[in-house]
């Protein structure tokens, strides 16, 4: 999982390159994360982010929210 500063960190490159805000949601079983805009080209960089850090987001069927693994 990422700490409260990388998830800042990724929020503000959003909010900077997109103009688009992300919301993490801390819920059990697992927290999650929905971005207000959906773009090919935000999820390139969510995931251009997390694969710096050995991790990956997983998208639900809709697109709209996604968790964070570890990369295998």
């Amino acid at each position: 999982m990422l700490s409260f500063s990388e998830i800042i960190e990724l929020k503000n490159i959003l909010k900077q390159k997109f103009g688009a805000d992300l919301h993490f949601h801390d819920v059990c079983p697992k927290p999650y994360f929905t971005p207000d805009k959906s773009a090919k080209e935000i999820q390139e960089a969510i995931g251009a982010f997390l694969s710096a850090r050995h991790m990956c987001a997983a998208y639900s069927s809709d697109g709209l929210h996604f968790t964070i693994e570890r990369d295998n």
